[in-house]
């Protein structure tokens, strides 16, 4: 690499961080460095770099100043779309959701889980996952898909509710083989 090429990059670099200062989310700045360096288009342009920003004409508060966040601002829903939910030779998750007829977003996590760790032996559950299993499903998503993961764990219907390694404890596991679909009052 040249010097003139090093000194363009660490200008880039340096315009870059002061652009990204002001945004709200890591993630954000994140896809915004990625942008200012050229690895990424972008959707939606973000503000010229040369630009000098003003502060109070951004949608979220200057920094150094307080933004209340809310769940809904903190949880981006996402899904896992490679996921095979109507794998050839296995019930799929839509017939088995169905079959048992969970009623609560703890009961769904627990049947969810347990398809994609026993039934399509995929290894490894995620809140990604569980939210596609939703969408087949066509179960309304909770507010906060992570914390709903947290819930079932504190039922006692997950023994793990990290995000990216849900497992079935034996209460889930017992739910789903025994307990559902629940007998009709």
């Amino acid at each position: 690499m040249s010097d003139i090429d090093f000194d363009l990059r660490v200008e880039r670099v340096k315009k870059a961080a002061d652009v990204i200062g002001v945004l709200p989310t890591e993630a954000l700045q994140s896809e915004a460095f990625r942008y200012l360096l050229g690895e990424v288009a972008l959707a939606a342009p973000l503000p010229d770099v040369a630009a000098p920003i003003d502060a109070g004409a951004l949608p979220y508060p200057a920094k150094g100043k307080k933004i209340r966040r809310t769940s809904a601002t903190k949880t981006a829903i996402t899904q896992d779309r490679l996921i095979d939910l109507f794998p050839k030779g296995k019930v799929s998750f839509k017939d088995f959701a169905t079959s048992k007829n969970p009623t609560n977003d703890r009961e769904r996590y627990a049947v969810a889980v347990y398809w994609l760790r026993e039934i399509a032996e995929l290894g490894t559950a995620t809140v990604a996952q569980v939210v596609s299993c939703y969408r087949v499903a066509e179960w309304s998503l909770p507010t906060n898909v992570t914390n709903s993961a947290s819930q079932a764990a504190k039922a006692g219907y997950l023994s793990s509710g990290a995000s990216e390694d849900l497992k079935l404890s034996s209460i889930g596991i017992n739910l789903v083989d025994n307990t559902l679909p629940r007998a009709k009052a």
